[in-house]
């Protein structure tokens, strides 16, 4: 059963009251995955925004600094309350990365149209969790891009 405890480890729920994350509950279910699995690929169609609540899995980006030359960039995520599945709540609604279960993981699955719909019906909870997000894929890019910039430098 996920809790609202469960929700408010997610940085992208940060801002939203008690009240507010008891409305996103009813969107909620647990889900597991077992180490090897590949949870999504780069393009899939992105429904589910995913919660870790226990477990390893890795980010894979395609990260092309130049037009011609493109690297892996992977981030792993193994904090209870990483997230994963952002393109689930912005168009095109494509997953823009690729993930791998880097351990036997244990994560609450939000439906991302039933909480589009929940973000348009309720403007705070909308803006709350936008601002959030942005923050946060902002902070995930850099990160992803610093790791292929390292592994150029390193190349060189």
């Amino acid at each position: 059963m996920v809790t609202i405890d469960a929700l408010r480890k997610c940085e992208v729920f940060s801002e939203l009251t008690d009240g507010e994350l008891r409305k996103i509950l009813p969107f909620c279910r647990e889900e597991r995955y077992e180490k090897d699995t590949i949870m999504f690929h780069e393009g899939d169609v992105a429904d589910t925004f995913y919660i870790l609540q226990d477990g390893q899995i890795s980010i894979q980006y395609v990260i092309c600094p130049q037009p011609d030359y493109c690297q892996d960039a992977r981030i792993l995520l193994d904090k209870p309350g990483d997230f994963m599945g952002w393109s689930s709540l912005v168009k095109p609604l494509r997953m823009t990365a690729s993930g791998y279960c880097v351990t036997d993981i244990r994560l609450v699955a939000v439906n991302s149209e039933e909480l589009n719909e929940l973000m348009e019906r309720d403007s705070h909870i909308g803006f709350a969790i936008m601002k959030e997000l942005a923050g946060l894929i902002n902070k995930r890019l850099k990160e992803a891009k610093g790791l292929t910039f390292q592994r150029i430098m390193g190349a060189l």
